[in-house]
């Protein structure tokens, strides 16, 4: 990798380097020509009309010793123009030149941001490249790699593109501005490269002290974090003994020793500072007054010095600059000798085989391979075995944790510390990683990626686009995900105007689906949305509502405080009320989950407010028991209106909503839906029977109403006769096209272990591998569905290998028998366990 930044800048868009070059040089021509017309513009000011020679537009001279040339050498006669036109063009000039400048410096700019950009995705696709190539154990070098490539890299990646040109646009100005002045006078010039020279040597010094200043601050930093830590340690002999003075003298020392280096580098900052501000400030005037000077023998004009002040001006401000530039790009050169050495350290080591192909079948063979996992800690030793493919074979014992060890290590998760792994002959360490899992696919920790359920369950998928959907609910059936999917796809939401043709068949289906609920006894379970009735299963801000928000206008967490919501409250008598509703719940919770630590998933669930929300609610409920003045301030009441907009009396059971209070909330639903302003209409969409509710979930337009949440499996039994008679309607696949369309949380909180388990079982199965490992997918499966699952993957794996990592075989998964089980004993596998001949012994 290119080490040097320049070289780097260069060779990734040589092009754009020539081209940003030459506009490097129109803009020094520009300049040459803007300090000119500053010499003539200024003449005219002060000398009045000009001579007749001096009408020549852009005309150079210079100005020799007079013991060499005794007369001016005219180097461009320039371009003769009348008075009045020379007059526009000068003044002219002085306005469009800088302008001109300017534009050109911006396409430089834009040249180097594109350049940048390439760079730095050059560099990070070298980095990417080898992470992905680097071996399983090479996590520390990793992790090195990639921060240095992540923000150090980003900060400092604005130099990547201008490496090269910005030095190439400051040096030219300042050769250029010296250029004219010498030019113009070479005592002049003389004079400015002897305040160039200084300023550029008390410049970099200057840099030189700041960086030593800053790794003397950080030793002082270290010095006095160790001195106060030694000082926690002595606290309890402190307090024993009375020392405190003893240590304070001491640690006083200390720190005043550690600070030292630092007060004087800062001193001789201070002084190179002041030195280096007043040789840039010198710079021109020193000009200036050589210009002075000079002047009796061969004065030069007022216009010729104004320009040459300007240039040395601009000069003396190239210096301070480029000298800053270097000082950056020795940093990122140094930064990029880092990311070239954590590569180097990633590359595989010397006589590691080729990438060899996979045979489609064969025999894994351990000869003596032993093997740490970092993750969990365990470990196998000596490991040799020989295990036919196709077969169907079980891991057993040891807690799992030999088990665990050896299917990562076949299926490539951890590299063997010792011995020799094979597949068909050939050694898996020299398999190319991706063929690797195209035939050996291990279902083992998943790791959930941004996006939908799809893009989860076709990570690592490669197959023709016309085989995908086949391949994915196939092995969906066998992972037994389809009633996920399902249910998944009933709380998600559909779009009307893109898929109207759904939509009107979902509204059609709601008979039917009441129907079927009717001729089952489950209708029961099912509380219908009715504009005149409560619906005792949805929460006070839903009845109140009776429609779903779209947005933020109306959303629950808001609810409360909406100006017009709470007028409704107002209109209904209905604030004093649900405020003391809230109290109450407020109060409940507060009792309930005393114990509960914050962070529990039982008060994340079962909670109406945040943990970080517990300690102002109980101040709260402190405030309104003790009735102290101030407690009925406005924003304890839109706190705990919210709580009462939260609450569902079939679900939360506190006995806080009576027959009278729903009538009262059906009272405040009615203005809301009468009185709802025309600028709020789009922020919420009413339930109503004939249409579809594009807001609302799946299964709220189907059932056109909410689930019992007191009544223990009827979430089940209504998906399942929503699913039967979407079936016969054919609707069931759109359903689980929407369940697949839904997005996934990271975090996993949306799926539970087992289902999380079985997305990384799907990823494997829509490979169709040759050999299937499954570590975690029965994971906290119950017997009967861990015996259901065994089944499926070894009708599913019929031709084909199947490694099973499980505590123990039931009878009814060993059905036909497996082809081998392997027991592990303390990170040992002890003789196959079946009565066939023994085909794994420990060594």
């Amino acid at each position: 990798m290119e080490r040097d930044p320049l070289r780097l800048a260069w060779n990734t868009k040589p092009v754009r380097h020539i081209l940003g070059f030459c506009l490097l040089i129109l803009a020094g021509l520009l300049l040459l020509v803007g300090l000119d017309l500053v010499r003539i513009v200024v003449d005219r000011a002060i000398g009045g009309a000009p001579a007749p020679a001096e009408n020549a537009f852009l005309r150079l001279v210079i100005t020799p010793p007079a013991s060499l040339w005794p007369e001016p050498l005219v180097l461009f006669q320039g371009f003769t123009l009348g008075a009045d036109a020379f007059a526009i063009a000068t003044i002219g000039g002085l306005v469009v030149v800088p302008v001109l400048i300017a534009l050109v410096i911006a396409l430089v700019d834009f040249l180097s941001v594109g350049i940048g950009t390439r760079a730095l995705a050059r560099l990070r696709a070298r980095v990417v490249a080898a992470v992905l190539k680097a071996p399983s154990g090479a996590r520390d070098e990793i992790a090195a790699v990639t921060a240095l490539a992540g923000t150090t890299l980003a900060r400092e990646s604005a130099v990547l593109g201008a490496a090269l040109l910005t030095p190439m646009q400051l040096g030219g100005m300042i050769g250029l501005a010296f250029a004219y002045v010498l030019v113009t006078d070479w005592r002049l010039g003389a004079t400015l490269a002897v305040a160039l020279a200084v300023a550029a040597i008390l410049n970099a010094r200057r840099l030189a002290l700041r960086m030593e200043a800053a790794r003397a601050r950080q030793r002082e930093g270290e010095g006095a974090e160790t001195a106060f830590a030694d000082l926690e340690h002595r606290l309890p002999a402190l307090r024993a003994h009375g020392t405190s003075p003893f240590e304070s003298d001491r640690l006083g020392q200390a720190l005043d020793r550690s600070h030292r280096p630092v007060e004087s580098r800062e001193r001789r900052i201070a002084v190179v500072d002041a030195f280096a501000a007043a040789t840039l400030m010198i710079a021109p005037l020193a000009v200036l007054a050589v210009a002075v000077w000079f002047a009796p023998e061969r004065p030069p004009s007022a216009g010729a010095v104004a320009s040459c002040i300007l240039a040395a001006s601009l000069a003396a401000f190239g210096v301070k600059e480029i000298v800053q530039w270097q000082r950056l790009t020795t940093r990122v050169h140094t930064l990029l000798s880092d990311i070239a050495q954590s590569l180097i350290a990633l590359q595989p080591r010397d006589g590691q085989p080729a990438h060899a192909p996979l045979p489609e079948h064969g025999a894994l063979v351990a000869q003596g391979v032993s093997a740490y996992d970092r993750v969990s800690g365990a470990r196998i030793t000596g490991v040799t075995l020989s295990l036919a493919f196709p077969s169907h074979v079980a891991l057993v014992g040891d807690g799992d944790a030999g088990p665990r060890v050896f299917a990562a290590l076949v299926g490539g998760l951890i590299d063997p510390s010792t011995g020799r792994l094979t597949y068909g002959g050939v050694d898996l360490s020299g398999v190319d990683p991706v063929e690797r899992a195209q035939r050996i696919a291990l279902a083992g920790d998943t790791v959930l990626i941004p996006g939908t359920l799809r893009d989860n369950l076709l990570y690592g998928c490669s197959v023709p686009s016309d085989e995908i959907d086949g391949r994915l609910w196939e092995a969906i059936g066998v992972a037994g995900l389809d009633h996920l999917i399902h249910a998944r796809g009933l709380t998600g939401t559909l779009n009307p105007k893109r898929e109207p043709e759904v939509a009107a068949a979902i509204v059609e289906s709601r008979r039917a689906v009441q129907a079927a609920l009717a001729g089952e006894n489950l209708d029961r379970l099912v509380d219908q949305f009715n504009a005149e009735r409560y619906n005792r299963y949805a929460t006070i801000g839903e009845n109140l509502l009776f429609g779903k928000p779209i947005g933020d206008t109306f959303r629950e967490d808001r609810l409360a405080a909406h100006p017009f919501v709470r007028a409704i409250l107002e209109a209904e008598d209905l604030t004093k009320p649900l405020a003391r509703m809230g109290l109450s719940i407020a109060t409940s919770m507060i009792e309930i989950f005393a114990e509960i630590p914050d962070g529990h998933p039982l008060f994340e669930r079962f909670g109406f407010f945040a943990a970080s929300d517990r300690p102002y609610f109980e101040d709260l409920v402190e405030r309104r028991t003790e009735k102290r003045r101030g407690a009925q301030n406005a924003r304890d009441q839109e706190r705990l209106i919210g709580l009462a907009l939260r609450y569902n009396e079939s679900r939360h059971r506190l006995g806080l909503l009576d027959d009278v209070m729903e009538a009262r909330i059906l009272a405040a639903r009615a203005d809301f839906t009468r009185m709802l302003p025309v600028s709020l209409k789009p922020s919420i969409e009413f339930y109503d029977e004939n249409r579809f509710c594009a807001a609302a979930s799946v299964q709220d337009n189907v059932l056109f109403g909410r689930i019992a949440s007191d009544q223990a499996g009827a979430a089940e039994a209504v998906q399942r006769v929503i699913r039967r008679v979407l079936t016969e309607r054919g609707l069931d696949g759109e359903v689980s096209r929407i369940g697949l369309g839904t997005p996934v949380d990271i975090q996993g909180s949306d799926l539970t272990l087992t289902e999380i388990a079985a997305v990384d079982l799907v990823r494997c199965l829509v490979r169709r591998p040759a050999i299937l490992i499954v570590q975690r997918a029965l994971e906290g499966l119950p017997g009967p569905a861990a015996e259901r699952l065994v089944a499926s993957l070894r009708r599913a794996m019929i031709g084909r290998g199947l490694v099973l990592v499980t505590p123990g075989i039931s009878p009814a998964m060993d059905r036909p028998a497996f082809d081998a089980v392997i027991r592990f004993e303390r990170g040992e596998p002890v003789m196959d366990s079946r009565a066939r001949e023994p085909e794994a012994l420990s060594a």
